[in-house]
C-alpha cells in the first residue's frame, strides 16, 4: 500500500492535510488528480464516509490505530470558529474484554490523540483528511449487566494550556519590548516533570508578525494559565491564535484572516439539487450588534478608545436603519494604540456578524470544510443566488450516515431582508 500527502492551506491559517492511500486497484482518484474530481465524487454522493482514531506517543507519532470495530457509534466531532480552543472529539469505547479501562499505560492523564475523516472511493481507496490532533480531557468507564464500555472526551491541545499543567504556580510578569515568538516558543517548551515539553512540534508564525515585541506589560496572577498569555499576547500582534488540523498552534494577522471577500470558495450548495437536507435561518433579534467599543490603555497611562459602527446604508442593521446597538465594551490592556484599538474593534464586530443571522444545514460529509471559510448557497424560496456565507461551526458523529452539520452566517446583506 502506497500512500501520498498533500497539503492544503487556507487563507484562514488552517491547513488540511490529504492522505491518498491507493490499495493497488483501478483509481478513481489518484495522487495525481485535482481536487475537483473528489469534490464531484462528494457532490455526486457515490462516496462512504469512514473515519480512524489514533492513539499517539509523547512526540505525537503513531503508537495504535483503535479498531473500528470497537468504537460505539454515535460519538462527536465538533469544531467551532474561536481563538484559543476549536475542536473537540468524543466517542465510548467497548471494552467487554477490559482493555480500554484507563491505567497508567492506557487512556491516562495527558494521552493524546489523532482524528482523520475518510471518504472511500468506489474502487474502495480512502483519502484521509486530518482533522486535529486531541488530549484526553475526561474518561469515564462504566459497566451495566452485559455490557462494559469507556467513554472518552478530549479536545486541541489549546486545552493542554489551560489545564493543570499550564496553571502559573506564582505571579507571572513579562515585560514590555519581549520577543514574542521566543516567548510562545519557551511556554511551550515548558518543563512538566514528566520529560516532556508541553508542545513540542513547531508553531507556525506568520511572516507579517516576525520580529514582533510585547507593547504592553503583561502581568498574571498565581492560578491563571498559560493560555490567557497567548491569547493576550495575540491580541498585542492583532492575531488570531489556534491549533490548526496538524495539531500546531498557529499565529494568523485578523486583518488576513478577516479579508472574507478574498476567501476562495471552498464549495456550492443548491437546495435544488438537494444539496442540503434542510435551510434553517436564526435571526437573532434580542442581540444584534452594529457598534462594537474597544477600550485600551497604554503603560503611560494614555487611553485609547475606538468604536466600529455598521455603516453602510445597504446593510439591513446599519445605525441609520435600526439605530445603534452596542455590544458589550471590551477593554483590554493588550490595545495599546489608537491603531490596535480600531483593528480589534472591526475584528470584533465582524465576529460579531452584524447581521446576527446564523443558517444550520445538513449536508453530505464534506472533510474539505473549515470554519473562517467560504461556501455559497443558491435557494430559490428565499431569494439566495450562490451568496456567500462564512463557515460558523462543522460537526459530525462518528458513524456511517454520510453527512455532517454545519452553521454559517452571511457575509453580505440577504436578499430576503432588503
Amino acid at each position: 500500500m502506497s500512500r501520498k500527502i498533500r497539503y492544503i492551506g487556507f487563507n484562514s491559517g488552517d491547513v488540511l492535510a490529504v492522505d491518498l492511500e491507493d490499495r493497488g486497484l483501478d483509481g478513481y482518484i489518484t495522487a495525481e488528480s485535482d481536487i475537483a474530481g473528489l469534490q464531484r465524487a462528494i457532490s455526486d454522493n457515490i462516496v462512504q464516509s469512514t473515519f480512524r482514531i489514533y492513539v499517539l506517543y509523547p512526540d505525537e507519532t503513531i503508537a495504535y490505530e483503535i479498531p473500528k470495530e470497537d468504537i460505539k457509534t454515535g460519538g462527536s466531532y465538533n469544531e467551532n470558529y474561536q481563538n484559543g480552543q476549536r475542536r473537540t472529539l468524543s466517542f465510548t469505547l467497548y471494552n467487554h474484554e477490559d482493555k480500554y479501562t484507563p491505567d497508567i499505560n492506557h487512556f491516562w492523564v495527558g494521552t493524546k490523540l489523532r482524528f482523520d475523516i475518510g471518504l472511500q472511493l468506489l474502487n474502495g481507496s480512502v483519502v484521509w483528511f486530518q482533522k486535529g490532533v486531541f488530549v484526553i480531557n475526561s474518561v469515564s468507564p462504566s459497566e451495566v449487566p452485559g455490557l462494559r464500555e469507556v467513554s472518552i472526551s478530549s479536545a486541541d491541545k489549546f486545552s493542554l494550556l489551560e489545564s493543570g499543567k499550564g496553571i502559573l504556580g506564582s505571579s507571572y510578569t513579562i515585560p514590555v519590548n519581549t520577543d514574542i515568538y521566543g516567548l510562545v516558543q519557551s511556554i511551550l517548551f515548558t518543563d512538566c516533570g514528566d520529560g516532556y515539553v508541553l508542545d513540542s512540534v513547531p508553531f507556525l508564525f506568520n511572516r507579517a508578525l516576525e520580529n514582533k515585541r510585547t507593547q504592553a506589560e503583561i502581568v498574571k496572577s498565581a492560578g491563571e494559565n498559560l493560555g490567557s498569555i497567548i491569547l493576550d499576547v495575540a491580541t498585542q500582534m492583532s492575531a488570531e491564535v489556534f491549533y490548526n488540523a496538524v495539531g500546531q498552534l498557529v499565529f494568523v494577522p485578523i486583518n488576513e484572516t478577516t479579508q472574507d471577500v478574498d476567501k476562495p470558495l471552498l464549495y456550492h450548495y443548491d437546495t435544488n439539487n438537494g444539496d442540503l437536507s434542510q435551510l434553517e435561518f436564526e435571526l437573532d433579534y434580542s442581540n444584534v450588534v452594529n457598534r462594537v467599543v474597544i477600550i485600551g490603555t497604554s503603560s503611560s497611562g494614555s487611553t485609547f478608545s475606538y468604536a466600529a459602527v455598521n455603516e453602510d446604508p445597504q446593510s439591513p442593521l446599519c445605525y441609520q436603519r435600526i439605530g445603534y446597538h452596542t455590544g458589550e465594551v471590551i477593554t483590554d490592556s493588550n490595545v495599546y494604540s489608537m491603531q490596535l484599538a480600531k483593528e480589534r474593534a472591526e475584528y470584533e464586530l465582524r465576529n460579531q456578524l452584524i447581521l446576527k443571522s446564523t443558517v444550520s444545514a445538513t449536508i453530505l460529509n464534506n472533510p474539505f470544510l473549515e470554519v473562517n471559510n467560504l461556501i455559497s448557497i443558491s435557494d430559490e424560496f428565499f431569494g439566495l443566488r450562490r451568496e456567500k456565507f462564512l463557515i460558523q461551526s462543522i460537526g459530525c458523529s462518528l458513524d456511517f450516515s454520510n453527512q455532517m452539520q454545519i452553521s454559517v452566517s452571511n457575509i453580505e446583506n440577504l436578499p430576503f431582508l432588503t
